[in-house]
């Protein structure tokens, strides 16, 4: 049955404590525990714990734990909502985001069934399953990076003690679990891109087929602009998370080698003694003496003349105001301009004059999509030249595009 929404609100406001505490026993709770959290937030006038329980249980707040007896925990929508509400973001693993994808797969399949006998309340459904979908991977993605800079703080401030080998299997864990995969899902050569890029098609053909339907119009367009939207976000995701994560996991990397090498070498020594070493042979230094130092009175005259010195003022930082997010390149642009341009004697220059705010990562995904896309209908030059970017060099032929399909 449905909830009146200015009630349950009502409701949670005023026992917000109680389901704060709650959100953090991730355990659960016991139906002890939850009476005596109830008394001590009730005043004069407060119903009873039994009606506080009967209330929780009415409004979806908890549920029972189906392994356990008289103990509860939160629903899942409940602990949703305060993870958005609290910024305790959960991560969702690349298996999920290729479960999305292939949902819309299909629904891209159902918008184009639509869009051949021109169905236009079935395109509609379709256009909102698909809407709904692409908002829900930017968020799954979104909360991905704020989960694991969240992880990466906390990692680096190490309030809980933690020892390096514990913190680099933290930080291994979501190198490995999370980052490297989907880094193999958004390369240009997988599934994913060549799943968007075919529903982008999908949009801009089924939305001229319906394009004296204003209404209907106007969706195909908000839905192309929720896409491009969501492969932007998605990427910069991705690096932002690469940038935080990378530095930490090879500092960690080294200091766990490290602890390693001294802790086995600890107990060699301990097992053998100091003279597997050989230091004396190695050495070879039957005595050794100080020189070189300063005598206390030196030291003394040197610190009483820097007594009186007072440091200038430190110039101010001058910010540069540049922009590091990277600029994406959409498909559907890329390849009307090619088509204008065609023939093109040299693509990667002409991609680097055509996108001078793309970054060389961008330009090497954009020249492998075109190169993927019509394999037959490029041409190799004999001599290597050299393409000079902000980041790097690039050294390759330069190749000839006679068409883009």
């Amino acid at each position: 049955m449905a909830v009146n929404p200015q009630i349950f609100f009502r409701f949670a406001a005023r026992y917000y404590p109680l389901l704060l505490d709650l959100f953090y026993r991730r355990e659960g709770f016991t139906e002890a525990d939850l009476r005596n959290l109830i008394e001590g937030l009730g005043s004069d006038g407060d119903p009873g714990p039994a009606t506080v329980i009967d209330q929780l249980l009415s409004f979806a707040l908890i549920e029972p734990i189906p392994d356990a007896t008289a103990s509860f925990e939160l629903t899942a929508p409940v602990q949703n909502l305060l993870s958005f509400l609290l910024r305790e973001h959960r991560l969702t693993s690349t298996k999920v985001l290729q479960v999305y994808l292939t949902d819309l797969d299909d629904l891209r399949a159902e918008l184009d069934g639509a869009g051949n006998q021109q169905l236009g309340h079935q395109a509609a459904r379709a256009l909102n399953d698909i809407a709904q979908l692409i908002e829900r991977i930017r968020q799954d993605s979104h909360s991905n990076r704020e989960a694991i800079i969240g992880e990466v703080i906390k990692l680096k401030s190490n309030r809980d003690r933690r020892s390096t080998r514990e913190r680099f299997e933290i930080i291994n864990h979501l190198w490995s679990r999370y980052l490297e995969p989907l880094r193999d899902l958004i390369d240009v050569k997988k599934a994913m891109d060549a799943g968007l890029d075919d529903l982008d098609r999908s949009l801009n053909a089924n939305g001229r087929v319906f394009a004296l339907d204003g209404a209907l119009a106007r969706e195909f367009s908000r839905c192309r602009a929720r896409l491009l939207r969501l492969r932007r976000e998605m990427t910069e995701d991705f690096y932002e998370s690469i940038r935080e994560v990378e530095p930490l996991y090879t500092s960690l990397k080294k200091e766990s080698e490290l602890v390693r090498g001294a802790s086995l070498g600890l107990e060699r020594l301990d097992r053998v003694g100091l003279a597997i070493l050989g230091l004396q042979e190695m050495m070879a230094i039957p005595v050794w003496r100080i020189e070189g130092t300063f005598s206390d009175t030196s030291l003394g005259s040197f610190l009483h003349g820097i007594k009186g010195y007072t440091p200038g003022i430190a110039p101010p930082l001058v910010e540069t105001g540049e922009d590091s997010r990277p600029e994406f390149i959409l498909p559907s642009e890329l390849y009307a301009r090619l088509e204008a341009a065609l023939p093109i004697n040299d693509l990667l220059a002409w991609l680097v004059d055509n996108y001078r705010e793309a970054g060389v990562g961008e330009l090497v995904r954009a020249y492998g999509r075109i190169f993927l896309r019509v394999p037959d209908a490029v041409h190799f030059g004999e001599e290597e030249l050299r393409y000079f970017l902000p980041e790097a060099t690039l050294i390759a032929r330069p190749m000839r595009l006679e068409k883009i399909l």
